[in-house]
Parts: structure tokens; C-alpha cells; sequence
């Protein structure tokens, strides 16, 4: 791992340039409002940080046993049951309710969201109870856990317990959204032919939009034979849907557009039914499978998200056999970015992990992987960086049979705690006293990676190929895998970050759209091959203003309609950039060398217009093209620079993709001795929480600021103070584990 720092004495802090934004600096208000409901604001002020665990009844559980686990899950530390799974058929009638009694009468919550589900304390309630405390912050800790209050809630929950039958069903499909196809089943043709009609209001526009006579020429004299160019015609053996291709790109993503809408409508319907039932119940909804392409399976989970606004929590599963398909294997940094996704496409909500890893797997996932204490404590403070705020862990006891017999649990085959189950637990502990600061704690991110829906959507397109060939090409992975390429640059760009210490955060266009963008000194554009011209004026407007861009090859060749995008002069594309592309090339048939390094990339033909080269290819052509534009400035490299990270290992790509992203700007914080480690840092008024994770053996690594002011630092883990000399403090993070130390500033 490489140190973020730099010596140079030219450097600007962070928060000198983002006093552009006035008092204001990483524009947290905005960011708080962004999902904003009476929901999360009842979140907010009552703090939850869940960490529970799936209770699966064994062959021979009855009621007994059940308690006798709940005091040992209780008495590791856990607040929660993620989950109850009561699958035995001599259970007796309301055994599930009496399960769920006995739960609360351990101490711990029956439901994922522990305290979250209380009924919310106000002023009026504590002086009802007797309790002589003033409604704050300060003093919300001892408020929750005076005998008086916890007496009243518990009370509160069992009679929640016995409304559960009451309570209406959940429709389908409010958990993880399963894999979809662009192409519409039968019923659901009707219902596209209307939200087309709602789209481009004539059939003239829809031809328009469609390309209709560039690209073929159907015929269309209204919406419904329109709907049905997209039907499906047939499933393959794993059911998925496929269709008529057609050559255009525009209507595969109003296929998706339309489906993936119809998904989100169910979630805000079933949010909004829950809340009505009862507003103090948290409901959640979550996605899987968070590196893949999301608009090919019509998912759009940070809509998903923003209809947990209204009703409680949005989360991700990560189980790390199953939900890491394009890392093949690796687990640790790719954990701590699905956990960003999570908490970035939910800014400001309460975004959590309700399913992750207990345990090692041998049978039922993709990989063979052992999860023990150190790489749980990994994955814990992975969580916590990225600005999770739950945990629910499949799970505490195995499957005795059937389907993961033996895997993903807590304890061992014997049913005992294990050294995972210990550290999980140490943990929730910790997280009990800290949450209430965490809960304050915002990031200051030096870096915006963007996401797109549009994008996505375009390369899923591109990925369904455009011929009905002879031969077995399109059914293999050649015309597929373009579905991934910005999911790769993304994971590329992050592991250059991570691995140089330098905060960021996932933005999306609607974050853009609504006004965030100046919260990220640098917005990286990574294999942004199409974005929609609102975006896109956005982009403009933020360099204007004074950011800065810096992006990679392939860059804005098309536009969300599927058509090329000349980028002409006068264009919103020159004028931000300074060039424009004559034409692109692959290194696969003309190589390319960087550095005296081959690289394996698109690249293209550079018209210089405004900008100027800094850099250059060994045989002389432009490499890195920059462009001053309004207060701002861009930054492009004429290579796929972030995919080119995509895999570990490349620590030259990475400290150009880290160098040439902060030029000029001195990060909060800097790491010197970490040739194994990162350091993620989360900042609350009071103190910053720095968590690390060490990927080999033990360092001691010495962290150090020109801007925060260290008072006093503790390893929480530990349990250790930690001296401070010259505002540094050094750590000694433990091999293949990591480290979480506390630091109060001025």
C-alpha cells in the first residue's frame, strides 16, 4: 500500500478548497435531506446500530432451547435477531410468538432493527417514566438504557409480538430483487405500451426516440405494437427471457427503464402500506449482487433506496461466495466497496448489511472460503467505514440439512461459539457505546466516483449483441462481458483510492441532478460511455464552478439514446474537454505502450481543441489531456486507466489513477509504514474513527494531520491509549485483522 502523501509544499488542504461552499464545506445538509422522511428523522434521533444473528431451530429445538441460545447470543454481545427460521413440524401452534416473547425477555430484539423499532422517546415520555433527564444528545445513552425506559419499550414490543398475525402480508418481491431480462413477458406488454404513452405522449416522438428508419424500420402506428416489438418470445435453461434483437440501443433501455420502474412502484407502495400500519416499525428493502450491472437485470437500487426513505432501511446482502462474482474470490477491499454502494445509494438514510457472512463455506457458493476472527473483524470495520449502521449475520447455527448444511454459522458444527462468534460479538459491544458518535459522523470525501443508471443501461444494451449468427459467438461471453466494463473501472478507480488512503464516495446522476456535486473537490468519470444531457449540463456547470473531472477512455461516445456522439465544436463535450475524438482504437491490433508499460485498452484519435497534452504515449500521441474550463478543470486519460485496476496488483496504474485524481490537493490525514494497510477515517464533532484494515503481516503504521488537531487517540479493540507526538499517533494493527482507534480532536 502507498502513503496518500505528498510533500509537495504547492498543495491546497482539502478544506481550504472546499471553502467554496461557504460554512458548509461538504454540503452535509444537502446530504441529509436527500432521503429524508419522518422515518429517518425518528432513526436519527433515536441511533440504532443492530448487530444481530439468524437463530436456526436444530432437530430436537423446542422452546427451552431456544432460550438457553438467546442468553448465550445475548451474553457475546449481539442486540438482535437478524432473523428466526422455525422450521421443525412439531413446532406447536404460536410457537413463533412465543419464540419471539422469549427473545425480548433475554434482552434481545426479536426483529433485525433492535432499538430502531422502539416506540420513539420524547420529552413527554421520559418524564412519564419518572426519568430525570433532559431529551439531548448528551444524555440519550443513559435515557435508553434506564431500567424504566427498557421496561416500557419491552413491554411496547410484546405487544407488537402479539399484532403479528394482524399485520398485513408482504407482497412479493420485496427482498432482493431476482434477475430480470430487457425483454417483457406477455401479461406485462399492455402495461409497457402505457408507460410509453407516458414517455413521448405520440407515436412520432416514440419513433423518433427509437431511431425508427436509422436503425430498422417496424412498423408502428401506436404504442401497442410498439410494447410488442420487446415481448418475449422465448426462456433459455436458466430462465431467462429473450426476444426479437433489434439493432437499436434506445428501446432495450426503455425496456429495462420500464421494468425496472414497475419494481420500484411496488417497493414505494409497500413502504408506504407498512408506515401507515404502524410508523414506528422499520421496514427495509435490498439488492445483491451490487459490482454487476443493474440495468440489465432492471434493478435500480438507489430508487429502491430512496423508497426505504419512507419506510426504514435499504441494505445489501454479502455473502462472499455468492455476491462477489466479478472479484473472483477476493474478498476484502471489494467488501468495504459493496458496503460503500450501500451506504452512498442511500445518502443520509439508514443503510445497514441485514445478511452477511457468519461463517466459512465449502459447498453452496462459488468459492471455498474460510471466514475466522481476523477476517470477521475486517469485514466488521468495513461495515463501520463505510457509514453502515447495522449488522444482521446469516448466521448464528447452521442448517442441519438440505441446502448449506453446515455453512455460513456463528458457531461450529457442534452448535458451540466460535472465535468469529467471540469478535462479531467484542464488536456489537463496542458498537453499543460508539454508535451514538457514529451516528454523528459524516465522511469528507476528496473523490466522487460517479455511477449510471444510463450508462449501465447503455453497455447492457451494447452486451445483448445486435446479430442472429450461425455460429456459437453471440452465445458465448464475448458479446456479454461489455455488460461489465463500467462495473470494472469503478472497482479499479476505488482500489487505487483505498489503496492510497483517499476518501471518496460513490455519486450518482440524481445526486448530481440534485445539486451534490460540489461536495467532491474531484468527480471521477470511470468508462463513462453515454449520460443524459441534463447530467451532462451538470457536469459542465460543476467544472465552471470550480471542480474538477478527471476521466478515462471510452469518454461519452454515445449518448442515453444509443446514438454516436460526434462531439463537436461549440458541443457540451468540447467545450468541458477541450477535444474532441476522431476516432478509437484497441490496443489488441495496435499496441500502445505507457511508461515503457503495455497497456491492453481502447483508446483514441485526439483533435486538440482548447486543451493541451501533458502527457503523452511512448510513440508521441496524447495519453493524459487536460483542459482549464471556467474555475475548474479536466483531466482525461486516453486509456482505460481505472479497468486497468480492475484486478489487484497493478500498483502502478493505481498511483497514477491517485496522483493525477489529487494533484494539488493534501489530503486530511496521511499513513506512513503501511505496506499492508488502509486506513479509512470517519469524522464526528468530537472525534475522528479511523478504522484499518491489514491485508498481511503486523505494521505499525504512524497517522498524522495538518489540519485536525489530535487530543487523544484510543485502540478500541484493544483497549489501549495511544501517545500522540507531533499531532501523530502510531497503531499496531495485527496481521490479516485490523485496527479501530477512536481519536478526540479539537
Amino acid at each position: 500500500m502507498q502513503s496518500s502523501q505528498n510533500d509537495q509544499k504547492s498543495e491546497q488542504s482539502v478544506y481550504e478548497i472546499q471553502a467554496r461552499n461557504g460554512k458548509d464545506p461538504f454540503l452535509d445538509s444537502l446530504y441529509m435531506e436527500i432521503n429524508n422522511s419522518p422515518m429517518q428523522e425518528k432513526l436519527r434521533s433515536s441511533k440504532p446500530f443492530p448487530v444481530g444473528v439468524v437463530y436456526y431451530q436444530q432437530r430436537g429445538d423446542n422452546l427451552d432451547s431456544a432460550k438457553k441460545e438467546f442468553q448465550v447470543i445475548k451474553d457475546l454481545g449481539f442486540t438482535a435477531l437478524k432473523q428466526v427460521q422455525l422450521k421443525a413440524p412439531y413446532n406447536p401452534e404460536n410457537f413463533e410468538q412465543e419464540v419471539f416473547h422469549a427473545a425480548i425477555d433475554a434482552g434481545i430484539s426479536p426483529w433485525y432493527y433492535g432499538k430502531a423499532g422502539w416506540r420513539t422517546i420524547t420529552q413527554q415520555l421520559i418524564d412519564s417514566l419518572g426519568i430525570s433527564y433532559e431529551l439531548n444528545g448528551n444524555n440519550l445513552e443513559e435515557i435508553q438504557n434506564h431500567p424504566r425506559m427498557i421496561d416500557y419499550q419491552n413491554h411496547y414490543l410484546h405487544e407488537r409480538v402479539k399484532k403479528m398475525p394482524m399485520k398485513p402480508e408482504k407482497p412479493e418481491g420485496m427482498g432482493e430483487p431476482g434477475r430480470n431480462s430487457p425483454y417483457i413477458p406477455a401479461r406485462l406488454v399492455p402495461e409497457f405500451s402505457k408507460w410509453l404513452r407516458n414517455q413521448y405522449g405520440t407515436p412520432d416522438q416514440l419513433k423518433l426516440a427509437w431511431n425508427i428508419g436509422f436503425t430498422d424500420n417496424p412498423e408502428i402506428n401506436n404504442f401497442d405494437q410498439a410494447a410488442a416489438l420487446l415481448q418475449s418470445t422465448h426462456e433459455d435453461e436458466y430462465g431467462n427471457r429473450w426476444g426479437k434483437r433489434t439493432w437499436d440501443f434506445r428501446r432495450m433501455r426503455d425496456a429495462m427503464r420500464f421494468q425496472a420502474d414497475l419494481i420500484i412502484d411496488n417497493y414505494q407502495q409497500t413502504m408506504e402500506m407498512f408506515y401507515e400500519w404502524n410508523p414506528e416499525e422499520p421496514e427495509r428493502t435490498g439488492g445483491h449482487q451490487l459490482f454487476e450491472n443493474q440495468a440489465i437485470n432492471s434493478w435500480d437500487l438507489e430508487a429502491q433506496a430512496k423508497s426505504a426513505s419512507i419506510g426504514g432501511s435499504f441494505y445489501s446482502s454479502i455473502h462472499l461466495t455468492h455476491h462477489f462474482f466479478l472479484v473472483d474470490g477476493e474478498v476484502t477491499l471489494p467488501v468495504y466497496m459493496q458496503s460503500r454502494l450501500v451506504a452512498d445509494m442511500f445518502k443520509g438514510g439508514w443503510s445497514a448489511t441485514w445478511e452477511s457472512t457468519g461463517g466459512p463455506t465449502q459447498w453452496s457458493g462459488h468459492h471455498n472460503l474460510t471466514v475466522d476472527g481476523k477476517l470477521m473483524q475486517q469485514l466488521f470495520l468495513s461495515y463501520i467505514a463505510a457509514g453502515l449502521k447495522g449488522v444482521g449475520i446469516w448466521m448464528w447455527n447452521s442448517r442441519g440439512e438440505g441446502w448449506e448444511t453446515g455453512e455460513y454459522a456463528l458457531c461450529d458444527i457442534q452448535g458451540q461459539p466460535t472465535e468469529r462468534a467471540r469478535v462479531a460479538g467484542n464488536l456489537s459491544e463496542i458498537l453499543q457505546k460508539q454508535r451514538f458518535e457514529l451516528w454523528e459522523a459524516k465522511d469528507e470525501p476528496m473523490v466522487g466516483i460517479f455511477y449510471s443508471w444510463e450508462n449501465e443501461a447503455m453497455l447492457g444494451a451494447l452486451s445483448l449483441g445486435g446479430y442472429q449468427l450461425s455460429t456459437p459467438v453471440f452465445e458465448s461471453n464475448r458479446d456479454r462481458k461489455f455488460r461489465q466494463y463500467h462495473s470494472e473501472a469503478r472497482i479499479g478507480i476505488s482500489r487505487a483510492l483505498v489503496n492510497n488512503n483517499i476518501p471518496f464516495e460513490y455519486v450518482t446522476d440524481r445526486d448530481i441532478q440534485a445539486g451534490l456535486a460540489a461536495r467532491y473537490p474531484v468527480i471521477y468519470l470511470p468508462y463513462i460511455l453515454a449520460v443524459d444531457k441534463q447530467t451532462m449540463k451538470e457536469l459542465k456547470q460543476y467544472v465552471e464552478d470550480g471542480g474538477k473531472i478527471v476521466a478515462d477512455f471510452p469518454l461519452m461516445m454515445l449518448d442515453n439514446y444509443g446514438r454516436l456522439n460526434k462531439q463537436l465544436p461549440g458541443s457540451d463535450f468540447e467545450t468541458l474537454f477541450g477535444f474532441m475524438t476522431a476516432d478509437y482504437f484497441h490496443t489488441f491490433n495496435e499496441s500502445k505502450s505507457y511508461k515503457n508499460k503495455n497497456l491492453d485498452s481502447q483508446f483514441g484519435e485526439i483533435k486538440l481543441t482548447d486543451a493541451k497534452v501533458e502527457d503523452t504515449f511512448d510513440d508521441g500521441t496524447p495519453a493524459i489531456i487536460t483542459n482549464n474550463f471556467g474555475e475548474g478543470k479536466t483531466l482525461v486519460f486516453n486509456f482505460e486507466a481505472s479497468r486497468n485496476a480492475f484486478r489487484p496488483g497493478n500498483t502502478w496504474m493505481e498511483e497514477i489513477l491517485a496522483k493525477q485524481s489529487i494533484d494539488g490537493i493534501r489530503p486530511p490525514y496521511t499513513v506512513k509504514n503501511n505496506n499492508n494497510s488502509v486506513v479509512f477515517r470517519r469524522s464526528a464533532p468530537e472525534a475522528d474513527h479511523y478504522l484499518i484494515i491489514n491485508q498481511g503481516a503486523e505494521e505499525i503504521l504512524a497517522i498524522s494531520s495538518e489540519d485536525i488537531d489530535f487530543v487523544e487517540a484510543e485502540d478500541l479493540i484493544k483497549k489501549e491509549n495511544l501517545s500522540i507526538k507531533n499531532n501523530t499517533f502510531e497503531v499496531t494493527v495485527p496481521a490479516n485483522s485490523g485496527s479501530w482507534v477512536r481519536v478526540e480532536k479539537k
